[in-house]
């Protein structure tokens, strides 16, 4: 008789956050109750360092009881307090983050990392096509953060993901394919809902460049699922597109915007800097890049699911 392994899981609301949980589970051959934070007690947290210090006193009880924390490091706090309640929960269980920037971050304040482990790439991964129907193929979230604390409205210089370009992208290249999160309108972008994972690598795989225009992340996992299904990347020169994609092509950056997130948000206070230069350098990089290779294979064995067996 096999016995199950059952490990309950408790996330950020963002979706991204529960497929990686998702994926640590079968990894390790878990079956796992999967719930939104703060639900707990858990065996593990999946989340970012702002979702961790905003639901820290839910946490902080249970600290002891966890197995891990995998944090997603994104930027800094606004306050030392907040530095403060994820210092001791690290303390109290091991805490992983998927950069080495991140964990150069953390441990400038203080903040105890047990390693670096990179998220692992969404499975199942299907082949890569032999031909490319359009030249470039944009897919990612939208949204919009502030440009000062306290702000009532957000600003454009914030918006994450670089949509503010695509009419660029567009004008350039007439058959470029733009996919957006449904519940963001974007002119000249076809929601994606609920497409599945396998589908959504189909759609990274129709251009012949990904024009990743994010102008700051904490790891990026859409353009490395592009660089799986072969599909060259062209991004902004931010420092972890440097360490997570080293295959792909690098805009200089010229303009710094410091943009702030608060309890609206249900995150702790901080901020983060978005970077990006010239979108006509851009635009020229994109066309230099239709004929690169790509070694997917060298990718997809960089980001394979295996790393997730360090956990446990």
């Amino acid at each position: 008789m096999t016995l199950t392994k059952v490990a309950t899981v408790s996330t950020a609301k963002a979706l991204s956050y529960q497929i990686i949980a998702e994926q640590i589970c079968r990894v390790n051959e878990y079956r796992c109750p999967i719930y939104t934070l703060p639900h707990l007690p858990a065996d593990f947290i999946v989340a970012s360092q702002y979702d961790v210090a905003f639901w820290a006193y839910h946490i902080l009880p249970y600290a002891n009881q966890l197995r891990f924390i995998y944090i997603t490091v994104e930027g800094e706090f606004m306050s030392e307090q907040s530095w403060a309640k994820v210092r001791s929960i690290c303390e109290k269980t091991r805490c992983y983050v998927p950069t080495k920037w991140g964990r150069e971050v953390f441990e400038s304040h203080g903040v105890k990392v047990q390693d670096v482990i990179p998220h692992a790439l969404p499975t199942p991964i299907p082949d890569p096509p032999k031909e490319r129907s359009v030249s470039v193929v944009y897919l990612n979230a939208y949204y919009r953060f502030l440009c000062r604390p306290l702000e009532v409205t957000p600003c454009m210089e914030c918006e994450r993901k670089g949509w503010r370009w695509w009419k660029d992208i567009r004008n350039a290249f007439p058959d470029a394919l733009g996919f957006v999160s449904s519940c963001a309108q974007v002119d000249g972008a076809v929601g994606y809902g609920n497409a599945t994972i396998e589908d959504v690598y189909r759609l990274l795989a129709l251009g012949k460049v990904y024009p990743n225009l994010s102008t700051h992340e904490g790891f990026g996992l859409n353009p490395i699922m592009a660089l799986a299904m072969g599909t060259p990347v062209v991004s902004w020169d931010i420092p972890v597109f440097r360490e997570t994609m080293p295959e792909a092509v690098f805009v200089p950056t010229n303009v710094e915007q410091k943009c702030y997130v608060d309890q609206r948000y249900m995150l702790e206070p901080g901020w983060f800097i978005f970077r990006w230069g010239d979108i006509n350098q851009f635009i020229e990089a994109v066309k230099k890049a239709m004929n690169m290779t790509i070694d997917y294979s060298a990718v997809r064995q960089r980001y394979s699911p295996k790393l997730y067996t360090k956990f446990i």
